[in-house]
């Protein structure tokens, strides 16, 4: 796998959907096991991870978090 840059947290923390605000804490770590990365975010007491396997990130030139926590919400 290519060295590649997967985030600079000062400037690229993902945004809670839930507060519109940076998320309070960012993990990622090798999966070797996945060949890959696991990134977990924290916000409100929860944790919500994502994996990217060495597939995804092959050819890639940059890769951003996108909205943490904006998964579909049930009216009523």
């Amino acid at each position: 796998m290519n060295e590649l840059t997967l985030y600079d947290v000062g400037v690229a923390f993902p945004i809670c959907a839930i507060c519109d605000k940076p998320v309070d804490k960012v993990e990622s770590m090798d999966l070797p096991e996945y060949d890959g990365k696991i990134f977990r975010v924290y916000c409100h007491g929860k944790m919500e991870q994502q994996i990217l396997s060495a597939y995804i990130m092959m050819d890639a030139e940059e890769i951003t978090f996108g909205k943490a926590f904006n998964y579909p919400k049930l009216k009523g």
